[in-house]
């Protein structure tokens, strides 16, 4: 078993450590290379055909841990058959030597993981020798002891080293370089059997002879280890659809949810129930442990997932949709809750609108009854004048009584288009709002003499009614203003039609006051602003004694 990197040591989780623990195996390793090469050189080309039998048996390499970066090779029973036959000292400088695989040969492959890979391989063999020659076992005690010896010095190193890179947790690590019991026996039940067949092969016939057992052992071999990566997919395949119903099951609980504080509760125990854990928090306002990992809720922040630290990649993975599927669940909740403010805001708009109205015709009615009906009773009781004075045949009273009856008409007439003037003045058509500003700047300049600008786009585009009514009339409130308290001589009305919105600009260059020192009694401009906030739009002053007054108006559209 070996491992890899291609990774630079200033992305692992501390490259001192690494370094300090690769130099640590270096040194274990290097203790026995004198003795090894001394033994080396008494027969060196039984020494050389080791070390090219080593490195091609693990030139074969087989990925079985592709989450981790994990492969074995038939080099496995070739090294432990180096450790039955050879000293501990040969046999960890054969290994040190021979152990290779193509990923040496690659491009940005570090050297400390090749050192790695040959350092605790030297060391694991070592101890495999010692323990199957100086405690003189047998051949197949022998062997099968290696290979155990072997096998659980090579899973601890791996392991460490798997954990320092920082791709995972120790539990973790040591968990993804370990197989479950059933794998274990098949596979170091095969390697005890292939090392044994080597030693008989080499010890007994000839070390050429070892070509009968080699070529279909790596045609097995390879068959066995294909399976375990077809395995290990499957394996995954299954895991990722269990986080994706999972993540379905999630996501109907999150479109069913009503308030914030149920997607939180839903969110949470949906992934605690998924990463097997109950340390997972989920906070609408980012508060989380510092021992936790923090992933973003996008769209909903500073709305965030705590999880613990050493998650593996796949459970981050799982997170990271959730968090997606959370901040889409409190998007749509903010906007059901914007919808329905703009429905309650248009609710009250409306109902003012209609209260405002009902007092209009009911001040209307008023003034027709007040000052309109007086001239046509005072009309009708001249008319009884002049019957009286003609039946007592008095001509010239009944002339000046039918005069008097001729101006009361004329009056009540005046005075009831006045009454209808005001009336129509009140009632917007749709597409009326540049007419309305026009015919209401204009009647400003003849009764006070303020000369205006009005701009507006051309050709002015199709607004709701109720927006040229609200715009219309918060206009004609501001030239009230100005006719009351300015002082102007020059009013500029700007009407400008975006995307979404209507923007008003009302600007004069009269006297100008301070917007926060109005007198108390003064609401016209409070009573304007509840307006446009019950529409839903923004309403700004901007005035200072001497410099004039501008008044933003802007309404949704």
């Amino acid at each position: 078993m070996g491992t890899h990197d291609t990774e630079p040591p200033g992305t692992t989780r501390s490259s001192l450590v690494l370094r300090g623990y690769v130099a640590l195996l270096g040194f274990s390793v290097a203790v026995l290379m004198p003795a090894g090469i001394a033994l080396a050189l008494q027969n060196p080309v039984e020494a050389v055909l080791w070390v090219v039998l080593i490195a091609a048996a693990n030139m074969v390499a087989v990925p079985i841990l592709p989450k981790v970066d994990v492969e074995a090779s038939l080099g496995s029973p070739v090294i432990v058959a180096s450790a039955v036959l050879f000293d501990p000292a040969l046999t960890a400088f054969l290994n040190v030597v021979g152990f290779t695989n193509e990923r040496e040969f690659r491009s940005g492959t570090s050297g400390w993981a090749i050192a790695f890979n040959r350092t605790q391989n030297g060391l694991a063999a070592a101890a495999a020798s010692w323990c199957a020659i100086r405690q003189s076992y047998g051949l197949v005690a022998g062997a099968v002891l290696a290979g155990l010896v072997y096998n659980a010095i090579n899973t601890v190193a791996v392991g460490v080293w798997v954990y320092l890179r920082g791709k995972t947790g120790l539990g973790p690590a040591t968990k993804a370089v370990s197989n479950p019991f059933p794998r274990f026996a098949v596979d170091y039940g095969l390697v005890a059997l292939l090392a044994i067949a080597i030693v008989l092969l080499y010890r007994e016939i000839s070390p050429w002879a070892l070509a009968l057992v080699l070529v279909p052992g790596y045609l097995g071999y390879s068959a066995m280890r294909s399976a375990r990566v077809a395995e290990d997919r499957a394996e995954e395949l299954a895991e990722r659809v269990r986080d994706l119903e999972t993540l379905n099951a999630l996501s109907v609980q999150l479109l069913s949810a009503r308030r914030a504080v149920d997607v939180t509760t839903i969110a949470s125990s949906g992934l605690a129930r998924a990463l097997d854990t109950q340390d997972v928090e989920v906070s609408l306002a980012g508060n989380l442990p510092a021992d936790l990992l923090v992933i973003k809720v996008p769209g909903a922040e500073p709305a965030a997932i705590g999880v613990p630290a050493d998650s593996p990649h796949r459970s981050l993975a799982v997170v990271e949709a959730a968090a997606a599927l959370l901040g889409m669940a409190l998007q749509r909740l903010a906007l059901e809750s914007e919808v329905a403010a703009g429905q309650r805001a248009r609710v009250a708009l409306s109902g003012q609108i209609l209260e405002e109205g009902t007092r209009e015709r009911s001040r209307i009615g008023l003034e027709i009854h007040d000052e309109v009906l007086p001239y046509l009773a005072a009309a009708e009781i001249q008319a009884d004048n002049v019957r009286s004075a003609l039946n007592g045949g008095d001509p010239g009273q009944a002339g000046r009584l039918v005069a008097v009856t001729r101006d009361a008409v004329g009056a009540g007439v005046v005075r009831l288009k006045e009454v209808l003037e005001a009336l129509r003045r009140q009632v917007v058509v749709p597409g009326g709002l540049c007419q309305g500003l026009t015919e209401t700047l204009a009647e400003l300049r003849i009764t006070t003499g303020i000369e205006y600008e009005l701009v507006t786009p051309e050709p002015m585009p199709e607004l709701p009614l109720a927006v040229e009514i609200i715009v219309l009339e918060l206009v004609r409130g501001c030239l009230t203003n100005v006719t009351r308290h300015a002082n102007a001589t020059r009013i500029e009305v700007r009407i400008e039609v975006k995307r979404d919105v209507l923007v008003a600009k009302v600007c004069d260059n009269g006297r100008g006051f301070d917007p926060a020192g109005v007198p108390a009694g003064h609401y016209g401009l409070q009573l304007m602003a509840q307006r446009l906030e019950l529409a839903r739009g923004r309403f700004a002053v901007d005035s200072a004694p001497g410099a004039g007054t501008r008044v933003l108006v802007e309404v949704p559209l």
